[in-house]
């Protein structure tokens, strides 16, 4: 064998070895880290920033946990997951200032969010949390041209409300989701 073969071979073996690395550390990271299903793909951000991937069920168990354990009021925007399915992200208004939405978008939020005290829950009449709106009242992303009436619920209702939508999701949510923070805000669609 002449040098010039003796290279192609060595350059195959070490492309060969750095594409079996990245097939294993990609099916590693596809694997949820609650059951270990393959495939699975969800992102899943806690408050402190860091990531997990979960299968849709355990994405659903604990985004409905963490929204059900919150004190804070929120809206709730009824995701539509066919036109964006990358995920489902919380922001409070001062996220929605960093993510450069106007003013005037933080102030239809404050307004909504302020109209929540004293409703009772459309679904099960306990006091209400949740201002839910259905996907059709929203125009993506003009957060200050919602006007209609929401639907006033509990977290409860919102959450049986929302979850089979992330259960018959079309794909992972590789954006991913985001559990509420301290203050409160917005559950919108991933855009991007």
């Amino acid at each position: 064998m002449d040098t010039e073969t003796i290279k192609i071979i060595i350059y195959v073996l070490i492309g060969g070895a750095v594409l079996f690395a990245l097939v294993k550390l990609a099916g590693r990271l596809g694997k949820c880290n609650v059951c270990g299903e393959e495939g699975a793909g969800n992102s899943y951000s806690d408050l402190s920033g860091k990531s997990m991937i979960l299968c849709k069920n355990h994405l659903v168990e604990k985004w409905k946990a963490d929204v059900k354990s919150t004190q804070n009021t929120m809206i709730v925007i009824e995701p539509d997951f066919n036109t964006y399915p990358n995920g489902y992200m919380y922001a409070n208004t001062k996220q929605l200032r960093a993510w450069e939405y106007p003013k005037s978008a933080e102030d239809n939020i404050n307004s909504i969010l302020d109209k929540i005290a004293g409703k009772n829950c459309a679904g099960c009449g306990k006091s209400a949390t949740v201002a839910f709106f259905k996907k059709e009242d929203y125009n993506f992303p003009n957060m200050e041209d919602i006007k209609a009436e929401p639907k006033y619920l509990c977290k409860s209702c919102v959450v049986d409300k929302v979850a089979p939508l992330i259960l018959s999701a079309p794909k992972p949510f590789v954006e991913g989701f985001m559990p509420p923070t301290p203050d409160r805000g917005v559950y919108h669609i991933q855009e991007f």
